[in-house]
């Protein structure tokens, strides 16, 4: 058995770090539930008992604090953000000699740096034409904002010019839209990754096999993803109109997108792509649930920090069948009484990235050619 243990550390300068003592639950989540959901900022809630802190406060944890999570042996920090809200819970019972409030407790909320990216309005900033690396270089400086990416300078595809309408993270949005790219922002910093930046885990997920490469779940789901059903696509550009696909007559089951697309004959392709996944209902894999301590040997964060495995693939086995999936999200609670892992997953099918010739990608019936 496997046990985790956690701990919760404080900074006001991001070198220096103390660990809080004394904390009871811990709630944190990362990613979307479904490839055509747009990008939320990641969360951490944490309680924690605060016998001291009427006399005594923690002058610290106050809104701005920069907050990060740890497993006890880990390589990888699991998420770091910075408090967003506190709430203090004073107790009934409350000794005026000692100063101790046994039933006193203090609730932490933690946003990861996508957050400030949606409270600051952009003013019709406008943004030239340019590459996908220029382009979000342009909105950094604009928002005077933190922001790493693994599109690079001379190979990444064009976006058109555009005006952050609203927020910066719609705009984020927006482009992620536009080239299917992957939002994260539990590492202190926002980070806009490639479609075909899938990684390579070292672990898969079964319901038999229990080891250090084979993480054992207890729980799965499957839906039958209506809700993910289209027979009409309409995309949106900033510039170049609106590309439409569609199959049948209507009444139709639309989805309307909006993008930066460089070219009126991208924003097709991208329009016949989801056409392509989306016209058909299906019912598939949308989650597990792994415990902690079911497993022989812990690798719940699947070799790497926790917050980084968005968009990563890897294999899943239910009752004899080996299905390729793709990590959407993934969602964390922890008590003294254990610790258990949910991911959001979709079937790689679905993800607009195939290679040829590999033996891991370029599989028949595991991807879709891309647009």
């Amino acid at each position: 058995m496997a046990v985790g243990n956690y701990t919760i550390e404080w900074s006001t300068d991001y070198t220096t770090w103390t660990m809080l003592s004394d904390v009871q639950t811990i709630n944190a989540r990362i990613g979307r539930t479904a490839f055509i959901d747009t990008f939320q900022p990641s969360s951490m809630s944490f309680s924690m008992r605060y016998p001291n802190g009427f006399y005594s406060p923690n002058t610290a944890l106050v809104t701005g604090t920069w907050v990060r999570l740890k497993r006890t042996g880990a390589l990888y920090t699991m998420w770091t953000g910075k408090i967003s809200n506190v709430v203090v819970e004073w107790g009934n019972t409350y000794n005026t000699t000692t100063h101790v409030g046994n039933m006193d407790f203090v609730t932490v909320n933690c946003e990861g740096a996508f957050a400030e990216w949606g409270r600051l309005d952009g003013n019709d900033e406008a943004i030239t034409e340019a590459n996908a690396y220029f382009a979000l270089a342009q909105v950094a400086s604009a928002s005077g904002l933190s922001l790493g990416t693994t599109y690079d300078a001379a190979n990444s595809p064009l976006v058109s010019a555009s005006t952050v309408s609203s927020s910066y993270a719609d705009w984020i949005n927006t482009f992620a839209t536009t080239l299917s790219a992957t939002v994260k922002d539990g590492g202190g910093n926002l980070g806009v990754y490639t479609k075909d930046f899938i990684g390579t885990l070292a672990v898969s997920f079964s319901d038999t096999t229990n080891d250090g490469t084979h993480q054992v779940y207890e729980q799965i789901q499957l839906t039958s993803q209506v809700e993910n059903y289209f027979t009409e696509i309409l995309v949106d550009t900033e510039l170049y109109g609106q590309a439409r696909a569609y199959t049948g007559a209507g009444p139709y089951r639309t989805l309307r997108l909006s993008t930066f697309s460089g070219t009126l004959g991208q924003a097709q392709d991208l329009a016949e792509y989801y056409l392509a996944i989306y016209q058909t209902p299906i019912v598939g894999i949308s989650q597990i649930t792994c415990r902690s301590e079911s497993q022989n040997t812990w690798a719940l964060d699947l070799g790497y920090s926790w917050y980084d495995i968005l968009g990563y693939r890897t294999d899943l086995t239910f009752r004899g069948t080996t299905y390729y999936m793709s990590i959407l999200g993934s969602s964390f609670q922890a008590t003294p009484e254990g610790s258990t892992f949910s991911y959001d997953l979709a079937s790689a099918a679905f993800l607009p990235f195939f290679i040829l010739d590999s033996p891991t990608y370029g599989i028949l019936d595991t991807n879709r050619l891309s647009w």
